[in-house]
């Protein structure tokens, strides 16, 4: 095989693995137990998870549940490593209450952040900043979960969050590198 056919079967042999590690996601979903959590007048509280499995992340979601008597006075923050994604900054309108089974994706039709999204927020949004800042990193470790309630005369408490994760499925990963190990053996030529 000429080196150029070879670097084009390994190119498409690549596009393929890729897609089919694409196509191959496991979806799980961890939460924290770390709850619930008295989110203080004026304060800034936390509520880790620890994941104890390993993959690379393809896309991930934010679970979140509060309840707070004015979602104008908090802060939503997820971090993991050293990155740090703000999901909601006194968001809620005037006088609206709770977080209740929200979902941050980046693909929500709807921002957090839009004019016309007012709590209590119930179903999908997208956050300030997106969860992408995510992908590709190691899944396994630490999520913290940051609020911070800017204002005084309203307390509230994380009652409940996590996060949904999307992973390569290992064996798709192993197929692929597989199918490349056996591009870049060495091939005799016949005589």
């Amino acid at each position: 095989m000429h080196l150029k056919s070879l670097c084009l079967a390994a190119a498409a042999i690549f596009a393929l693995g890729s897609a089919a590690a694409v196509q191959a996601a496991v979806v799980t979903t961890f939460t924290s137990t770390q709850v619930p959590v008295a989110i203080c007048d004026t304060c800034t509280v936390t509520s880790t998870l620890n994941v104890d499995s390993h993959g690379r992340i393809l896309d991930v979601d934010a679970l979140v549940d509060i309840t707070h008597s004015y979602d104008a006075d908090l802060v939503l923050r997820l971090s993991h490593g050293a990155t740090t994604v703000l999901l909601a900054n006194r968001q809620g309108g005037s006088g609206g209450a709770n977080y209740t089974g929200t979902v941050f994706d980046d693909q929500a039709d709807i921002g957090i952040d839009a004019g016309y999204a007012y709590a209590p927020y119930t179903g999908s949004f997208r956050p300030e900043e997106a969860l992408a800042a995510f992908i590709g990193q190691d899944i396994f470790g630490d999520w913290t979960l940051t609020v911070t309630d800017s204002e005084a005369g309203d307390a509230g408490t994380i009652d409940a969050w996590g996060i949904s994760a999307a992973v390569p499925e290992p064996a798709s990963l192993a197929l692929v590198g597989l199918g490349l190990l056996g591009l870049a053996a060495p091939r005799r030529r016949k005589a």
